[in-house]
């Protein structure tokens, strides 16, 4: 039986607090709570529409994406549609425009 994780999401100003399964994106779960209003776009972690940030302590599995670079995903970016996750944790959601800029903007 597949562990289970607390998983607060804060979006748009609020906080939906979800139990989620270690072989559940968190996204997934996300829509099946009824959060339909999360961004995403491709659901196969290529693209950065899903992104988000880990608020504080936490972990995901996000192996399966490709669209979020090794030092972003160091610093706590996940991509929620291929973020598996592997503690409890916190994330915010909407952070798009930052990883785009940061990953694919032109060099200051």
């Amino acid at each position: 039986m597949a562990k289970t994780y607390t998983v607060e999401i804060q979006h748009q100003g609020k906080t939906h607090t979800l139990e989620i399964p270690e072989d559940q994106t968190i996204l997934s779960a996300a829509y099946d709570a009824g959060l339909m209003e999360l961004p995403s776009s491709c659901n196969s972690g290529v693209c950065t529409t899903c992104a988000a940030k880990i608020v504080g302590e936490g972990s995901v599995d996000q192996s399966e994406g490709m669209g979020l670079g090794p030092e972003l995903q160091d610093e706590g970016y996940v991509l929620l549609c291929v973020s598996y996750p592997r503690s409890n944790l916190k994330v915010e959601t909407e952070k798009e425009d930052e990883v785009y800029d940061r990953q694919f903007g032109a060099p200051s």
